[in-house]
């Protein structure tokens, strides 16, 4: 055989293999209720672990003139923690229905617990931009005060009493209304090592930023970027201090670095 007598036949075998095929759009019915989650559903939870821990999402659909029952199905839960009900209901008259879900009293605490919920594509409308699934996420975290001390921010060269919660069973810590109220200070921290892991959203520099809570009379919110580097933000064993080092920064710019400091004086 020659080589071109080669090429065609396997020009042929692939032209035969070839198979053109049409994926047809998805059709809707007319009595579809187009059921789904609304956008605005919260995602993240944190609840403290008990009997009557549980959260509430909402439901809508396109038509209610009359009752519909709709079929929940439940795609992820993870260490089977959620008492998901098998069914939304909604009454004559209301496109809109809560879907309350609890945590089950065997629910592992600390760790994120993930659960995905979805609909029988009969009751979804794909083309909608509210779509028939869900997808949220859980911590049921138990806060206890591990410690007070005295707190310095370098940014208002003030001092005042803190205290400091530990969630039961993690390494997470907390300081709650901070600079604000309302706005807490979160960090992980293995007890008697230097290393602390500041919360926060990474930005492009590494730095954990959040929102302080404190308003500028000019520039407004003021938020906060903290260094993780160990060297700059850290605990010391023999004084019982940690330290943070953040940048305050407003959408202007920036006010520059500053160290705060929290001083253990008790533990409980």
């Amino acid at each position: 055989m020659t080589a071109l007598s080669f090429i065609v036949a396997l020009t042929m075998v692939a032209c035969s293999e070839y198979v053109d095929t049409e994926v047809l759009s998805p059709t809707v019915s007319s009595d579809n209720p187009s059921v789904r989650f609304i956008a605005e559903n919260q995602t993240s939870f944190e609840l403290e672990p008990g009997d009557n821990a549980s959260f509430t999402i909402t439901v809508k659909r396109s038509s209610g003139s009359t009752a519909l029952n709709a079929p929940l199905q439940v795609d992820v839960n993870t260490d089977n923690s959620f008492i998901v009900p098998d069914k939304v209901t909604f009454a004559a008259g209301e496109n809109t229905a809560d879907l309350v879900i609890a945590m089950s009293p065997s629910a592992p605490t600390g760790v994120p617990l993930t659960l995905e919920l979805s609909f029988n594509k009969d009751y979804v409308n794909p083309y909608l931009v509210e779509y028939g699934s869900y997808k949220g996420e859980v911590s049921l975290l138990k806060w206890v005060k591990y410690a007070t001390g005295t707190y310095t921010a370098g940014f208002f060269e003030s001092s005042w009493e803190q205290d400091l919660f530990r969630a039961e069973g993690t390494n997470k810590y907390r300081f709650y209304d901070l600079f604000s109220e309302g706005f807490n200070y979160e960090f992980q921290w293995e007890q008697g090592k230097a290393a602390v892991s500041p919360g926060g959203t990474p930005n492009s520099s590494g730095y954990l930023v959040q929102e302080s809570g404190y308003v500028h009379a000019t520039y407004g919110m003021v938020s906060t970027a903290t260094d993780p580097d160990p060297a700059y933000s850290n605990y010391n064993v023999e004084n019982e201090t940690f330290a943070f080092d953040r940048q305050w920064r407003v959408a202007a710019g920036s006010f520059g670095w500053f160290t705060d400091t929290y001083k253990i004086t008790q533990k409980y």
